[in-house]
């Protein structure tokens, strides 16, 4: 413990300036106080700033140095040599005694800062696990303690504000509640410290629910969200994970996953029955590890609303994933979606209707795509469906609530996060409040496979018990990126066949040519429902067809379209490998879950 008095700043220079190996201790232990501290302390400080052994600068005593007098005018004969007779003594004095190389004085590198086991100031004990308020009414929960070169000491942990003070709509108001920004990490000096106060961390993410905020401890304060704020990259509100919570507030993820949404096969509700494997290792381990056996045989379900002609869902089998129910109320999508996925329960409905219906929707995974045009860069004359469309995007928190997935993902027009705030933070807010954890950022569908300049709001939504996704790593990147190229036009469009359907080639040119040629080498723009601003056929002499369009939507060539407006359904979709890319993270994360909690359960 580090004790701080009146007897001058010469103690708290002595004990910063230690040997090297204190810095790296957690448990050294240091007192400072009576007058034989101080003598200590000084005798401590002299061997410091003494030359270290094997220096080539001894220390040497008043007898052993030879004092020259430079006060006497001119020289004496004998006093110099000429320079033969002094190129001849050095000479004899090499051939006299052996050549060593020269001895390196040690040089000790200091820390900046030391860790302490615990510091007392004016009398107060000061160590990890305590919490704080600050003078600027933000609150710390201590995790370290540090002094500087000058003995000032500083403590590190976890920032946290009041969630009536956070500047973010998207964040509860909560009364008693504490967020945790976890992005900001500095060092506190003591000095901003105002007092001591009780906090308690909790994974308990229904808090409506929470028996011991509300009767027992109704005026303490509680924390159990977590910031990480990314300005423009990926940002997160997540509840506190089990380990982070205080002992006696931790919650096992099972349970809450079970009072939230029942019973939950690991691995997906969907069992598809016996697994032939025609790899001999791999029946071998599957036999012997019933877990792994499980694994590969479930699939997690899936519910695509607002599905259109499928895109998700294209994305979403890819990545393996089962699709049970899907809706919406185009017509010609809808005819296009039950031709692709004859399985799935496809309802002709939009989200409110289907929401109030008596179908069954509970499912592992789901997906809803609102009406994006109000919130679009490119909308810029205003329409009479605005409104309906815009309220739609409100609709997936009620979603939430009839399906109660383990995760909800959206896709959206970066304009709703750019352009419209205020709405976004709005449907952010819905999700925490119903005890979902967040993630959200912009998107560029270019890095992960298509040939596309596409940039999308995506956002992930973890349900209680559950670990929030990761954003997939961008798989394709410019040259010495270290990952696969760009996919540009000519690879996306090279291999449809003459006559392939909505591949009327003739039918594009006679539509007006009001748009420049795209470079083939490069990526097309956004495609949109009329097919997207200066997009044209690299040729020059033509618009592109549908089934080029769906090409660099990522569809496969074998697609089948119904309908009216092809094109528009088109433009409307989720580019399929870019919504592959994001399942195939969530469902690593999920299967990481699961198999740790049959691994290493019960909690």
């Amino acid at each position: 413990m580090f004790s701080f008095n009146s007897r001058g700043r010469i103690k708290q220079w002595s004990v910063v300036y230690q040997t090297a190996n204190d810095y790296d201790s957690d448990d050294s232990s240091v007192t400072l106080g009576d007058e034989s501290d101080r003598e200590v302390s000084l005798n401590l400080a002299q061997e410091v700033l003494q030359d270290p052994p094997g220096s080539t600068n001894p220390t040497l005593t008043n007898e052993e140095r030879e004092v020259i007098d430079l006060t006497s005018d001119g020289f004496a004969p004998g006093d110099y040599l000429t320079d033969e007779a002094y190129d001849q003594l050095l000479r004899e004095l090499n051939r006299a005694e052996p050549q060593t190389p020269p001895v390196r004085s040690r040089h000790i590198t200091r820390p900046e800062k030391r860790r302490l086991p615990e510091a007392c100031l004016n009398g107060i004990v000061y160590k990890k696990g305590q919490s704080v308020q600050l003078h600027d009414d933000t609150f710390l929960r201590i995790e370290e303690v540090v002094a500087d070169r000058s003995a000032d000491i500083f403590f590190r942990g976890r920032r946290l504000v009041h969630t009536r003070d956070h500047r973010g709509i998207y964040i509860p108001k909560w009364d008693n509640e504490l967020v945790w920004i976890a992005s900001k990490a500095i060092d506190i000096p003591a000095s901003l410290v105002k007092k001591f106060v009780r906090i308690t961390f909790t994974n308990f993410c229904m808090i409506q629910k929470d028996w011991v905020k509300h009767h027992q401890r109704p005026k303490e304060l509680f924390c159990r969200l977590k910031e990480h704020h990314g300005g423009k990259k990926p940002s997160s509100v997540e509840y506190l994970t089990w380990d982070e919570a205080d002992e006696g507030f931790k919650y096992d993820p099972p349970k809450l996953r079970r009072a939230w949404r029942g019973e939950t096969k690991p691995f997906g509700a969907f069992d598809p029955g016996e697994v032939v494997e025609l790899d001999d290792d791999m029946a071998h381990q599957t036999r012997n590890d019933p877990v792994r056996a499980m694994k590969r045989r479930r699939q997690y379900t899936f519910g695509d609303a607002f599905c259109g002609a499928g895109g998700v869902t294209c994305g979403a089998r890819a990545a393996l994933l089962h699709p049970e129910w899907a809706c919406d109320k185009s017509e010609s999508a809808v005819k296009t979606y039950k031709r692709n996925y004859p399985d799935a329960n496809i309802k002709l409905m939009d989200l409110f209707t289907f929401v109030q219906s008596k179908h069954s929707t509970q499912v592992d995974i789901v997906h809803g795509s609102p009406p994006c045009q109000p919130f679009s860069p490119a909308h810029t004359i205003p329409s009479v469906t605005d409104d309906a469309n815009s309220a739609c995007i409100f609709s997936c928190s009620n979603l939430l609530q009839k399906s109660k997935p383990r995760i909800l993902t959206m896709e959206e027009t970066s304009g709703l996060f750019e352009r419209y705030r205020e709405i976004f933070n709005r449907v952010i807010l819905d999700f925490i409040e119903l005890g979902y954890g967040v993630r959200w950022g912009i998107l560029n569908c270019v890095e992960y496979g298509v040939p596309q300049l596409r940039r999308r709001l995506v956002i992930i939504a973890s349900g209680p018990g559950e670990s929030l996704p990761p954003f997939p790593k961008p798989t394709h990147g410019p040259p010495g990126s270290g990952l696969r190229p760009y996919v540009t036009i000519r690879q996306a469009i090279s291999e449809i066949r003459p006559g392939a359907p909505h591949h009327n080639t003739q039918r594009a040119a006679a539509r007006p040519m009001n748009r420049a040629p795209c470079d083939g080498r490069g990526q097309i723009r956004t495609i949109t429902c009329g097919g997207g601003e200066m997009n044209a056929h690299p040729s020059g002499r033509r618009n592109f067809t549908n089934r080029e369009y769906a090409c660099l939507q990522t569809f496969p060539r074998r697609y089948h379209f119904c309908g009216r407006r092809v094109r528009k359904q088109i433009g409307n979709a989720v580019p399929p490998k870019f919504a592959q890319a994001v399942y195939e993270e969530i469902i690593r994360s999920l299967q990481r879950t699961d198999e740790k909690e049959l691994r290493h359960g019960p909690w």
